[in-house]
């Protein structure tokens, strides 16, 4: 990809964060260590690895509050044997207050070489389970509809799409969650207006610029969007020393700074840890967001994996 085209997308980034509002609401769980594994927001990124890959992520946000939202996630990826084709799975449980999700989530994706890259067209579907906790929370209203004082669960049905492209330099991704709208909860809103999950759309850019042997810069920036909700934005500045260890700080439209940390143990195993610190009321008052993550690549091909020299993988 030719420099005036990245300079177009990191435009592209700057105007959006120029247009994001200060809070934001979003159904997808947040994530500030997305570009260590990018299958959590996109399909089409199963088998970019080439190797099976299996990552764990493990997030409390806002600690300070109770009833934060708290994030485990499971995945593994990789691609089939002629590599035209990857693979992937995911586990995600997600808590919020009152409310508890668990998904189940099926990812393929076709791929194919352009240039010196592969494009992937990739494509998920799975379930939710949403489970609510109507006694735990207080009633101003005690006619509310929701003041049932019982537990109710419901399974929803997601499709998911994405398009996703990478060197061993650069990647660009886009991708679409939720594209079936469906019902949240089994209480019907006396005014018919019921709970429904929206569409979300995630795009992501990073090229990395090898500035020695011994250290590589790679910014990137990701767009996220939620339906009546205004875009998000997170543009990311990483270091990664030595082959073995990257540093790295994000800044987020939310008035959020992000200070992060990844480790490679060894070439298969690595861990990272994240830390969001906010400036808005709410992060204020409910205090930093940790995140932990752990992966490991299991190189069953015995073929050369994609070398983290450049790139986030």
């Amino acid at each position: 990809m030719k420099k005036p085209v990245i300079v177009i997308l990191f435009m592209l980034c700057s105007f959006f964060w120029k247009g994001a509002a200060s809070l934001f609401a979003q159904q997808d769980p947040q994530y500030s260590q997305y570009m260590f594994n990018q299958l959590v927001i996109n399909p089409a990124f199963a088998g970019s690895k080439e190797a099976i890959s299996a990552a764990m992520f493990l997030r409390a946000q806002w600690s300070g509050i109770d009833g934060a939202p708290k994030t485990e996630s499971i995945s593994v990826h990789g691609p089939l044997k002629k590599r035209k084709v990857g693979l992937g799975f995911a586990a995600i449980a997600d808590q919020i207050g009152p409310k508890q999700s668990v998904g189940a989530l099926g990812s393929y994706a076709y791929r194919i070489p352009v240039g010196k890259g592969k494009l992937s067209f990739g494509l998920r579907a799975g379930i939710y389970n949403y489970v609510y906790n109507w006694d735990e929370i207080i009633y101003k209203d005690q006619a509310d509809v929701y003041n049932t004082h019982t537990r109710t669960s419901i399974v929803v049905p997601t499709a998911d799409a994405g398009m996703y492209y990478h060197t061993n330099s650069l990647y660009a991704g886009i991708s679409a969650t939720h594209l079936y709208n469906g019902r949240l909860t089994s209480v019907s809103n006396l005014n018919g207006d019921d709970a429904q999950l929206s569409p979300h759309l995630f795009a992501t850019f990073g090229k990395g610029w090898e500035i020695s042997d011994q250290l590589t810069f790679n910014p990137s920036c990701a767009i996220k969007v939620a339906k009546h909700t205004p875009a998000s934005v997170d543009l990311n500045f990483s270091f990664l020393l030595q082959q073995k260890i990257w540093l790295g700080l994000s800044v987020r439209s939310n008035k959020t700074m992000v200070i992060y940390a990844q480790m490679h143990i060894t070439d298969k195993f690595k861990m990272g840890y994240s830390m969001d610190i906010g400036f808005n009321k709410i992060e204020r008052a409910g205090g930093p967001s940790h995140e932990l993550m752990l992966s490991y690549d299991f190189n069953i091909y015995k073929s050369k994996m994609l070398s983290p020299r450049h790139a986030y993988f």
